[in-house]
């Protein structure tokens, strides 16, 4: 799961439309995190956000798949996403910039905020 102040940095950047399988955390009035699936549910009685937002603060939590399809778009010749064992790190690279992160999430997360803050 990404870290939560690479998402809320990616969140200036990038709409949101909520969808089923997303995951939101939400920051009660007493700090506490409360980690929320959107679920078929939320979508069919439109309670989505609002639900969530009664809570507390929300922030939503991009999936690998969604960060990687911002980035093919703006790669200019395409890229990789790979595991070092040895350094037990995942790097992202392509013909501009290159990121590393503790998970693939965050490495990802990295080199799309380094192209958006451009």
């Amino acid at each position: 799961m990404i870290r939560v102040d690479l998402a809320k940095e990616l969140a200036k950047y990038l709409p949101w439309e909520p969808k089923v399988g997303d995951l939101t955390i939400v920051y009660g009035e007493l700090g506490e995190k409360i980690i929320e699936p959107i679920i078929l549910r939320h979508v069919k009685e439109k309670k989505i956000l609002l639900s969530l937002r009664e809570v507390g603060d929300l922030v939503w939590l991009p999936r690998l798949s969604m960060l990687l399809y911002e980035l093919k778009i703006r790669a200019t010749k395409g890229f990789t996403l790979y595991y070092e064992k040895d350094s037990d790190q995942w790097f992202y690279q392509d013909d501009e910039i290159e990121t590393c992160g503790s998970i693939p999430e965050d490495a990802a997360a990295l080199a799309l905020l380094n192209k958006l803050n451009k």
